[in-house]
């Protein structure tokens, strides 16, 4: 088993072998809700990305906290183990914007190498609030192509994991396990 080197932590099995995004990275409005500006998911993707969420154990469609635009996926609560960061509000641990964004937590060397491979940013309020929102939290660029779909639902995955406090059978270090 692949193993992170930084935490002892397994990775989830969609990012052992991240493949690096091509092209540049879409700009997003600095201000609330942070929405991607360019390079949006045709509505296909979207619907796509949002049934693959749907279909992770224990994951149900809600409102997206705080009134953001687009999905919000919750856990249900014997499942929703994970470290309070993994979450958003709530039991909500992503939420999927209109564009086919993602909003989402990893751990935070997960969310590292995410970043470095170009599938997300840190999410522009961990930077402007500080403390209030952890710095794991990303914005996941949206899929422009099926391939990016594949990557970007394995980036949902992981953060599934994160929020249910496990890999496989493996429990995460700090969980309600």
């Amino acid at each position: 088993m692949t193993v992170s080197a930084s935490a002892g932590v397994p990775l989830p099995p969609g990012l052992r072998r991240l493949a690096t995004r091509a092209g540049a990275r879409p700009r997003l409005a600095p201000k609330w809700p942070c929405a991607q500006l360019d390079s949006l998911a045709p509505a296909a993707l979207v619907e796509a990305l949002a049934a693959a969420v749907g279909a992770f154990d224990g994951v149900r469609a809600v409102a997206a906290p705080f009134e953001a635009p687009g999905t919000g996926f919750s856990l249900s609560d014997d499942l929703a183990r994970g470290q309070p960061e993994a979450f958003i509000g709530g039991g909500c641990f992503l939420v999927l914007a209109p564009g086919g964004a993602m909003h989402l937590s990893l751990r935070p060397d997960w969310a590292q190498k995410v970043v470095n491979h170009g599938w997300a940013t840190v999410h522009p309020f961990a930077r402007y609030m500080a403390g209030a929102v952890p710095p794991q939290s990303l914005v996941v660029y949206a899929p422009r192509d099926d391939r990016e779909l594949g990557v970007v639902t394995h980036i949902a995955a992981a953060a599934h994991a994160y929020a249910i406090g496990r890999v496989g059978d493996i429990v995460l270090p700090d969980t309600r396990w």
